[in-house]
């Protein structure tokens, strides 16, 4: 049994880093070898936009500024004038509780627990411009799911009787037998206005606007962030290496388990 469970672990760690640094190498390569393009080349590959079809796509690599619709979005929780937020609340308790070893003897373990109360994103449209051409670029942001960097935002602690929790918020939970209610953690983060964006995605038509959204006809990379191409190649290679370590760990924990257990 632990020559098999020593061989899964071994199995599972070498998968995992063979799949990641498969999904590195194509991401890496289109992020070096797809051409950079402004608004107005955008314009020029799928030409008019009033005979364009909505079903096509053209994978691109898009820069512009980031702006929302209204141009008056703030971050509810850093009250930031920004283009974009994404925030989330917790309520954090203390958690005590006995375990009893072999011998009988017990020991008391004290965990600090979060649960998720409420979380929300922006509801205001963003989209790209540049000096290239007075058209928008609509970036479709719930297509990208996690594939979009985020800057940091707020991260704060409030207590349980907070005067600022009681004039904004009204929560309703209840605290777990045996807990300690620590108070509420607010995490937020942002795109601020006028930021300088990087998109690797599907160009497409919607109604009479163009939108960049997650690539889905070639199932090719798909990434919305505020870093350039050199510290998203830099994320690729720490990527991997974070891989290879995990694919190393695995077997040296795989090898252990079936010499100190069988």
């Amino acid at each position: 049994m632990a020559f098999i469970i020593g061989l899964l672990i071994m199995i599972a760690g070498i998968c995992y880093a063979v799949f990641v640094l498969k999904k590195s190498k194509t991401k890496a390569q289109e992020i070096q070898f797809q051409q950079t393009t402004c608004i107005k080349d955008v314009l020029d590959i799928v030409g008019d936009l009033s005979s364009l079809d909505e079903n096509y796509r053209h994978y691109s690599e898009v820069k512009g500024h980031l702006h929302s619709v209204s141009g008056d979005v703030e971050a509810p929780f850093s009250q930031r004038p920004v283009a974009y937020y994404e925030n989330e609340v917790f309520s954090v308790h203390e958690e005590t509780r006995t375990e009893r070893d072999d011998k009988g003897n017990t020991r008391t373990i004290t965990d600090k627990v979060e649960t998720s109360l409420s979380s929300e994103k922006s509801p205001v449209e963003v989209y790209l411009s540049d000096s290239s051409s007075d058209e928008k670029v609509y970036i479709d942001m719930a297509s990208f799911g996690a594939d979009v960097d985020l800057m940091p935002g707020c991260n704060r602690m409030e207590s349980a009787d907070s005067n600022w929790v009681r004039d904004n918020f009204n929560f309703s939970f209840s605290n777990p037998r045996g807990s300690r209610f620590l108070g509420y953690r607010f995490f937020e983060e942002i795109l601020p206005e006028n930021q300088p964006m990087y998109i690797l995605g599907e160009i497409h038509k919607r109604g009479n606007r163009l939108y960049v959204g997650r690539s889905v006809t070639t199932k090719k990379p798909s990434h919305v962030t505020y870093k350039s191409e050199e510290e998203l190649l830099d994320d690729v290679k720490n990527e991997k290496f974070v891989a290879l370590a995990i694919a190393v760990g695995s077997v040296i924990a795989g090898i252990a388990v079936m010499f100190l257990f069988s």
